[in-house]
């Protein structure tokens, strides 16, 4: 059965950035299948599985201690169970240095509501925090 709109967004909101906002990798992994997988093209990024998407996020969230998606818009396909989010990031360092983005994802979701499938669109060059995991 279908995913209802507000569980599709939840998938990507509440279960994705809201809980890397809160640096809650246990929450953030419980809502992503084993199989999924997350490519970066524009910094030529790839996570496949769900033991690599974890070593990438726990390196992201240990890189920066203040994390702020926010300003979410969506697109929702509910007969296909995507999702795309276009939003802005802020990504605090210890020293302070902060990087600003904004970006959009795109996501496949089962009717478990697990995300399957993530695709990220950077508008800035990526590197601290996303390279442990990476297969490319």
């Amino acid at each position: 059965m279908p995913l209802t709109r507000q569980k599709l967004i939840a998938a990507g909101v509440d279960n994705f950035f809201k809980k890397l906002n809160a640096h809650d990798l246990e929450g953030v992994m419980e809502g992503v299948a084993d199989e999924c997988e997350m490519r970066i093209p524009s910094s030529n990024f790839t996570y496949t599985g769900k033991a690599a998407l974890r070593d990438h996020l726990d390196d992201f969230i240990s890189s920066f201690p203040v994390i702020n998606f926010r300003d979410f818009i969506f697109a929702a396909d509910l007969e296909e169970m995507r999702l795309a989010v276009r939003f802005n990031i802020s990504l605090t360092e210890d020293d302070g240095t902060e990087t600003h983005m904004s970006n959009c994802n795109f996501f496949e979701v089962d009717e478990q509501g697990l995300l399957t499938d993530i695709l990220i669109f950077a508008s800035a060059p990526l590197k601290k925090g996303f390279e442990v995991g990476s297969s490319t």
